[in-house]
């Protein structure tokens, strides 16, 4: 009937977007293959590079097209001698090519990355512009974490002031607090801008506690939101942290020591010396799990190690703080331990905040007892206070997460579990325990800080969770002769290390092929009960 628009159907709909479809797949090849001959026959030229900006106008993900265009770039700069304003066109060409290539899509890691080419290839950038258009994008997507990247990189050339960009991020947080890239941004800027110089920690007390009551806020707002908590859990380990040595032991056969954390050869040498009666020992230093960077290093030497002798080891600290420790004879081994503790340091201020944030979440759980980031953040918050009171109440939540959260059920055993050896850890070596037994209720289905152990030579592991995949974890037990890992749940012996024992238990493994069991036998030289 006249005057009335006339519908489409489904169908003719469907046949017309079809037709639109081939006609552009069309007119793609064709520029595509023209690229291509241009290419083969090395016509890097402007028509190639109109031809490209033509292709990624459509589809800037193409980085193919854009590595061209770096390289007809690189041979135009190459041709002049100085930048002169043919150049500096073609540049801001191609930065006009990437701001309409956002437009399409401001994900486009390709485009991104072209106009940072551009802007460290060319001699005048302006880096003023570049923030004005991160500000425009972050407008339109605050949460797009390829422009807060790139906004990193612009600050990183023109480095602005560190407190406009920290009052940007709240600016932005403030807008929506669910912004993962504005909450890590921020952790990033707050460690430049307010570190504790005197007493070494990484945020100043009162800069410590103001962002733990906006992340409180914000978590407040929408608990059901994570990235607040993560913010906080970050919060919660920016502590003073130190490298220290906190276990030496030295047999006929082999001297090794061990690091609360992964270090260095050339850091081992400069800071560690063995002596045995007031001699220095010559040697060399070598990895123990064969890294660059290892908890636990073999010190190979000459020297014959008998009964009765006076051996220490020296290590030097950071701020010329030496220590000494004095090894001990324990049958045919002589040991040395460091006082240990897994206790995170705050200042009192920042405790009393935490016991706050305690009771808030105590409180939100009255309403919401059922929130499993609520859960987790009390965990934490108990184990930051004070890991050894709570550790009971800490273990109940984790068991009841478990139930609730069945998808992340194994992070929770983790987390059970590197705790608990951390509350053990500490009365093994107040008592100085010779052997590693597992002595809470609660099964193990990891080896957290199984270094600090690499002095036993009874390892039992015995009724536990362990898998295949902790195997290679056992290469810092270099002084390990007995091992049971009777009844666990491993299923292959690959992977496992060269260890110089005198028994191996794989009892109870029901999943271990007998074949393999076997070959393992016969390869190594030590009775395997199986």
């Amino acid at each position: 009937m006249h005057g009335r628009v006339k519908v489409r159907t489904t169908e003719e709909e469907k046949a017309r977007k079809e037709k639109e479809k081939q006609e552009k797949l069309k007119v793609f090849k064709h520029a595509m293959q023209k690229i291509w001959d241009k290419r083969k026959k090395e016509e890097l030229d402007l028509e190639l590079m109109e031809l490209t900006g033509k292709v990624l106008t459509s589809n800037p993900d193409i980085y193919t097209l854009w590595n061209i265009r770096r390289e007809i770039l690189n041979i135009f700069r190459k041709d002049m001698e100085s930048e002169g304003q043919q150049l500096v066109d073609l540049y801001d060409a191609e930065l006009r090519l990437t701001e309409y290539c956002l437009k399409i899509n401001p994900k486009s890691y390709c485009a991104w990355h072209q106009r940072e080419w551009v802007l460290t290839t060319r001699s005048n950038p302006d880096w003023k512009t570049e923030l004005a258009l991160c500000n425009k994008y972050l407008k339109f997507d605050e949460r797009n974490f390829h422009t807060w990247d790139y906004r990193r990189f612009v600050i990183s050339q023109c480095k602005p002031s560190l407190k406009e960009e920290f009052d940007y991020t709240t600016e932005k947080l403030l807008d929506n607090f669910s912004n993962y890239s504005a909450w890590h941004y921020r952790s990033k800027i707050l460690v430049d801008l307010h570190p504790d110089l005197e007493a070494g920690r990484p945020i100043e007390d009162e800069h410590h506690k103001h962002e733990l009551k906006m992340v409180e806020s914000a978590a407040f707002t929408d608990p059901d939101d994570t990235s607040a908590w993560f913010y906080q859990r970050w919060l919660l380990g920016a502590v003073k942290t130190t490298v220290d040595l906190v276990v030496c032991t030295i047999s006929p056969l082999k001297t090794t020591v061990a690091f609360n954390e992964p270090v260095s050869k050339d850091y081992v040498q400069m800071t560690t010396n063995l002596l045995i009666n007031d001699v220095s020992v010559n040697g060399e230093w070598l990895p123990c799990e064969g890294k660059k960077y290892n908890n636990v290093w073999i010190f190979k030497h000459n020297e014959i190690i008998g009964d009765n002798l006076d051996i220490k080891v020296e290590y030097n600290r950071e701020n010329d703080d030496k220590l000494i420790i004095l090894c001990i004879q324990k049958n045919s081994l002589y040991i040395g331990r460091n006082n240990i503790s897994f206790q995170r340091k705050y200042s009192e201020p920042v405790i009393e905040e935490l016991k706050k944030q305690l009771d808030s979440c105590r409180q939100l759980l009255t309403m919401e007892p059922d929130n499993k980031w609520t859960l987790l953040t009390t965990t934490f918050l108990l184990h930051c206070i004070n890991a050894k009171h709570y550790h009971n109440e800490v273990i109940d939540i984790l068991k009841t997460l478990q139930i609730k959260d069945k998808m992340h059920a194994g992070y929770y055993g983790d987390l059970i579990t590197k705790w608990s050896i951390e509350l053990q850890l500490e009365d093994d070596y107040r008592n100085e325990e010779l052997e590693l037994k597992v002595k809470f209720a609660e099964k193990i289905s990891s080896l957290p800080h199984l270094h600090y152990y690499s002095f036993c030579e009874n390892v039992n592991l015995f009724n536990q969770n362990l898998t295949s995949r902790v195997l290679s974890t056992l290469s810092v037990l270099q002084h390990c002769k007995k091992l049971s890992l009777e009844n666990n749940n491993l299923t292959t012996l690959k992977g496992f290390p060269s260890l110089n024992l005198e028994e191996l238990n794989l009892r109870g493994n029901k999943d271990l092929d007998m074949k393999e069991v076997e070959i393992f036998k016969q390869q190594n030289n030590y009775n395997v009960i199986f």
